[in-house]
């Protein structure tokens, strides 16, 4: 097979494509230019990477087909796929992900939150390449694996080049002095485009020079520490992934490390300026056994293990005195702004918790909902009432009797966090559940 996968997901990012992410992350097209350019050898090599771990070659193969699409750029943009890649790159990279999105801001100087875009934007045109391969050529997984294997020498010099060769450091042009001791980030190559309206990275090496290959021993070091989390954390249609099962022996220590991790109780994650929410870290993924013999895969901060592990858990119980405590916070259920619609992403949580209360019979929640304090307080109570309402509507629809769900808004009361900021404000407008009855 001829074809180079370089070349294949440069075909994604044409002029046009360019110019339509530049105006969605507001950022110049020259410099979402380099940003992409530095982007895709390093998603390329993570997913090879990971692939070659076990379990890799299935879950790669399952997300190159779920992405199979006939057009090129089509797929990019749509807030549901940034936001599934957002996810799949956070998971990829665990904790060296702010780290690289910030460095690459850096270098790049556009906002980080422009990078966190265009990562994911680039995610999923790579998938959508594999997946376009594979279909024309009639690969198989273990074939497309084969065929990613070979491509790896050259997408690893690319890694190479776009970190650059001759390491200036980022603050070179300030006054400041350097600490000659510390790794920097080095200059990134320009992309500019070139013939047919595709923007072409400058040619790669033909040998690696001894800076080059210090390179290369760094991230092999930072990209095997950071590949230790699973390839996919699957957080839609409650589908199973490669992930251990927690029999019940193990259920206490599960639920008493789902009480003191902040996870959607707490504030870990980031705030997503582009949507204006809150994206919650879910943790290092866990399988939960449901009454059916089915597994669901989720974060151990997740909503889903939480509101399992207190279900499951016979040695905690409801606190029927003080019932400000046991709320637990959806951290992937979201409303359209101002209404009390839910995008299409939040019904795949509410499936898993409805999938979770099928294997409690008898167990009552109540669900609660809450907004910020912005606007008249009338309008925000009736708001979060209608929020919480449709949330329980959902769950009634999926299968829970009437009578064991119940729901209240709350409107601004309550909050978590300072209303004075975009992420406090953020994190207040939350839909919460908890359990009145095991």
């Amino acid at each position: 097979m001829e074809q180079n996968l370089l070349e294949e997901v440069e075909t994604y990012f044409t002029e046009d494509a360019v110019s339509k992410a530049s105006a969605v992350v507001g950022e110049s097209q020259q410099r979402v230019g380099k940003v992409v350019a530095s982007i895709i050898p390093l998603v390329l090599n993570v997913f090879i990477e990971r692939a070659e771990r076990p379990g890799g070659i299935e879950a790669l193969w399952q997300l190159t087909r779920e992405s199979t699409t006939p057009g090129r750029a089509a797929g990019l943009l749509t807030a549901e796929q940034l936001r599934r890649r957002t996810e799949l790159m956070q998971g990829l990279l665990g904790e060296a992900y702010g780290t690289t999105v910030r460095q690459l801001a850096q270098v790049t100087q556009v906002k980080p939150t422009s990078v966190e875009t265009l990562l994911s934007m680039t995610a999923q045109a790579v998938l959508q390449s594999l997946g376009n391969v594979a279909q024309e050529q009639a690969l198989d997984a273990k074939a497309l694996f084969a065929w990613l294997e070979q491509q790896k020498s050259g997408i690893m010099t690319a890694v190479l080049l776009t970190t650059g060769t001759g390491f200036q450091p980022a603050a070179a042009a300030s006054a400041e002095p350097v600490d000659d001791h510390r790794p920097v980030m080095p200059a990134v190559h320009s992309w500019e485009p070139g013939a047919g309206g595709a923007y072409t990275p400058p040619a790669l090496p033909t040998t690696l020079t001894p800076t080059m290959r210090w390179v290369l021993l760094l991230l092999l070091l930072v990209v095997g520490a950071c590949l230790e989390y699973l390839f996919v954390r699957t957080r839609f249609d409650g589908q199973p992934a490669a992930a251990r099962v927690v029999p019940a022996s193990m259920v206490g220590r599960l639920a008493a490390e789902a009480r003191s991790s902040p996870g959607p109780g707490g504030t870990e994650g980031r705030y997503d300026a582009a949507t204006d929410h809150y994206i919650y870290d879910p943790g290092r993924p866990v399988a939960l056994t449901l009454v059916d013999g089915t597994t669901q895969t989720v974060g151990v901060n997740s909503t889903e293990n939480r509101l399992y592990s207190f279900l499951a858990d016979a040695s905690v119980q409801v606190d029927s005195i003080n019932r400000t405590k046991g709320w637990i916070n959806f951290d992937r259920v979201y409303f359209d702004t101002r209404k009390a619609s839910l995008t299409d992403e939040s019904r795949s949580q509410l499936r898993n918790v409805a999938r979770i209360l099928k294997s409690f019979p008898a167990a009552r929640v109540k669900i609660g909902g809450y907004t910020d304090t912005t606007g008249s307080v009338l309008a925000n109570l009736k708001l979060s009432e209608a929020r919480a309402n449709t949330a329980m509507s959902e769950l009634v629809s999926m299968g829970i009797a009437l009578n064991r769900v119940e729901a209240k808004g709350y409107g601004g009361k309550h909050g978590v966090a300072d209303n004075a900021t975009p992420v406090g404000r953020a994190l207040n407008r939350r839909i919460s559940i908890r359990v009145t009855r095991k």
